[in-house]
């Protein structure tokens, strides 16, 4: 805030004297140099009141150029202030958002990540930022697919609880993650996310090797690029789903009854899988 009002204070003072110096320049006699340097060689069959009129219109010119001038500063330094000012109220809602992501309370949770979602679509420069926090977000509330043996006993969820069902529909909702470079990837390796309900979700390169998907809703979701190995889609519903390939498909770990699209069903290795002769 100190350097701005320095800032404040500088551009003020230039303004102020290039100010001075251009009326000075237009009020005194070098405006009427300036009249005859601009009317060449008809300035000696001028009357006297042709030149008056000619030194007239000369300092009303300089007038409206230092008008003209003096607006387009303001208008680039209120368009300054103005992405300034909406910067720092995004960042604070940043932050009140991640404070609720870390509540015990499920709702306020929820809350949290609807607020994300929000300010995602207010500024989508915060996408690729937003996508990381729910993705942690995700993998810190979900169990491990893979318990260790000492671990077997351990009672695996029947589905992920809501809170993490709408962080992961927020984090794969089309377009939610950014693009170009800075576009965010979902990072959901190894994790148990049984019934899981992502219809029309963007996985486009996707890590989702040795995840738990049984008996998952994925119809219509984008998967170019995803990374299934180890995946269990047993039962899972990816009707529709868009740029699976039938190597992705036989990659993953379980296929019995998994519901594919006719183009990679109709593959006999698939179909055999699908069928249970894993």
């Amino acid at each position: 805030m100190g350097l701005r009002k320095v800032w404040l204070t500088v551009i003020g003072t230039l303004g102020a004297v290039g100010l001075t110096g251009v009326l000075a320049l237009t009020f005194t006699p070098p405006s009427q140099r300036l009249a005859r340097w601009l009317a060449g060689g008809d300035w000696s069959s001028m009357d006297g009141a042709a030149r008056t009129a000619a030194v007239g219109q000369v300092r009303l010119a300089v007038v409206q150029v230092v008008a003209a001038i003096g607006a387009g500063v303001a208008l680039t330094y209120t368009a300054r202030s103005y992405r300034l000012s909406r910067r720092g109220q995004v960042t604070d809602r940043f932050t009140k958002a991640l404070e609720r992501l870390g509540s015990s309370e499920p709702y306020v949770r929820i809350g949290g990540i609807l607020a994300l979602e929000q300010i995602v679509q207010d500024a989508p420069d915060q996408g690729s930022h937003a996508a990381r926090v729910l993705n942690a977000f995700v993998c810190r509330h979900t169990e491990s697919a893979g318990a260790p043996a000492s671990l077997s006993s351990v009672q695996l969820p029947e589905r992920p609880d809501e809170a993490v069902q709408e962080a992961l529909r927020a984090l794969t909702v089309p377009g939610a993650r950014g693009g170009g470079a800075a576009r965010a990837q979902v990072d959901l390796a190894k994790l148990h996310l049984a019934k899981v309900r992502l219809p029309q979700a963007d996985l486009r390169n996707a890590v989702l090797s040795g995840a738990t998907f049984s008996d998952a809703v994925l119809t219509g979701a984008r998967l170019e690029g995803a990374d299934l190995t180890g995946a269990d889609l047993m039962r899972a519903d990816l009707s529709d789903a868009r740029g699976l390939t039938v190597e992705q498909v036989l990659s993953a770990r379980r296929l019995r009854g998994c519901v594919l699209p006719d183009a990679i069903r109709s593959d006999t290795q698939v179909a055999q899988r699908v069928r249970g002769n894993e």
